[in-house]
Parts: C-alpha cells; structure tokens; sequence
C-alpha cells in the first residue's frame, strides 16, 4: 500500500528532475558539486539536532553550524590542516558555553553536538572529495563517475533489498530497529553491488581499477550503505520519528535519502585514495 499511485506520483518529480540533476551536478560540475552536498549536509545536521531533542539533549545548534562549517571548509579548502585544531576549540568552545545555557544534560548537549557536526562535516567532505578525484576541468573525470558508482552501488542494493525482502524474506536482520528488513533482502541487496560494480568496472567508468577493487567496493556500497540505513532507523526509533524531516515530497528527509551515501562514500574515497592510491 506504500507505494500506492497516489505516492508514486507525490514521489515522481523528484525522480524525474533529480536525477538526472544529480548525475549533472555529478560528473560535470566542480564547485557546484561541493556546494550543493554541503548545504544537503547543513539540512542532514538539523534533522540530528532536531531528532537529539525527545530524549531531553539540547544541543548547542548554532556552534554545531559553525564547527560542520570550520571542519569542512578545512577539508575542501585547507587541505584538512587545520582539523586538531579545529576539534579542540570546537570541544573547549562548547563545554565553555555549557555554562552559560544553564540547561541539564551538559554531557549529552556537548557530545550530541560535536558528535554530529563532525560526523556529518567529515562523511560529506570526503563525499565531496570523492567527486574531486582527478578532476581537471573536464567532464566525466574519475571522481565524478566514482561518485556515480557510489550511486548506483547503493541504489541497485537498495532496490534489490526491498524487492527480494518484499517477496521471499522470512528472516528479519533486526526487527526491533527496522522491522522490514530480511537476510534474504540483504544478502540480494548484497549481491546487485557485486554486480553493479563489475559491470561499472568492466565498462571502463573507473580506470585502474580491477575486479578485485570492484568487489571491495561492492563490499562497501552493499554492506556499508545497509548499516547506514539502520544506523539512521535506529537513531529514528529511539527518538520516535518516522522521517529525519519532510523535506522532499514521498521521500522524507535530506538524512533519509543519504543515509546509505554517509558511510558509503566516505569509505570508498578511503579505499581508493589510501588502498588503490588514486
């Protein structure tokens, strides 16, 4: 019943305009890229702050902004040089004005706060510089297509996932988080990023990579992009909310639709840029 014509037509123009948008933005823009996903991440951070407040958390919303923009800046800009830095401030900075807010759950409202700027502003930075990767002014370059692969490694799981689980699953993951997910879903979801990223590595999309690189990365994609998901659900369940925001028409919020791409992403910059050396 989800996914009833009335949904799929409240969900179509975001599909219809965004995606091929998206695969624009991705393989033919620089400095468009890197602005677009890092206001998506200044819309991610609200949500966490908004969905840290049911259980009593008052994050210090404001100095969360500042310390996602100073880490992030850094990455993008300063070459990630400044980061100690940076993280000790942002962390005296915050337990100092504790003081001032007289509110409870000190501990809560500093962690909550840090924790989340930092996650978001290092997933999303190494998401950018994923898509920078032998970037020289031209289109279809290296890190555009690997973000593309990225995309499509995490969407091809995702659609497999739901529709094997929709039809044969039996045995829940964890059904006290994500009460829909099976092994069966999972283990399909699993296999479609094998399967995705040979077929992306045999087309050529990503030179110098081999199938070896291609089933990492498909490791990644499918099982780091499923954990993701629950991390967000689980995030979502313990504070009671449906959607992280109702941003998107049918589709949620900004985290909702990048939950997988947050640690997916991440890692395969990791392993192309430390592993393969790109």
């Amino acid at each position: 019943s989800n996914m009833s014509i009335k949904n799929i037509i409240k969900r179509a123009p975001v599909v219809i305009i965004g995606i091929p948008s998206l695969i624009g933005l991705t393989l033919y823009t620089h400095d468009v890229f890197m602005i677009f996903f890092t206001i998506a991440g200044i819309l991610i951070l609200g949500e966490a702050y908004r969905m840290s407040r049911p259980n009593g958390t008052e994050p210090n919303v404001w100095v969360g902004y500042l310390i996602y923009l100073a880490l992030i800046g850094d990455q993008l800009l300063g070459g990630g040089k400044y980061l100690g830095g940076i993280i000790i401030i942002a962390i005296l900075t915050l337990l100092t004005l504790e003081m001032f807010r007289k509110k409870t759950h000190v501990m809560e409202n500093v962690a909550s706060t840090f924790f989340a700027a930092t996650f978001i502003a290092m997933a999303m930075s190494y998401f950018i510089l994923l898509q920078q990767l032998g970037f020289r002014g031209q289109g279809g370059h290296l890190g555009g297509y690997a973000v593309l692969t990225v995309f499509i490694g995490v969407w091809t799981c995702d659609s497999l996932a739901y529709f094997v689980g929709s039809a044969i699953g039996k045995h829940k993951i964890f059904p006290r988080v994500s009460p829909n997910k099976s092994w069966e879903g999972s283990i399909a979801g699993l296999i479609g990023s094998f399967a995705a990223l040979l077929l992306i590595v045999r087309v050529g999309w990503l030179p110098g990579l081999d199938y070896t690189d291609a089933l990492i990365l498909g490791l990644i994609t499918g099982v780091a992009g499923q954990i993701g998901d629950f991390a967000e659900s689980l995030v979502k369940r313990d504070v009671g909310v449906k959607d992280s925001s109702n941003l998107l028409p049918g589709h949620g919020g900004a985290w909702d639709r990048l939950d997988s791409i947050l640690f997916a992403a991440p890692l395969s910059y990791l392993y192309l840029t430390f592993v393969v050396g790109l």
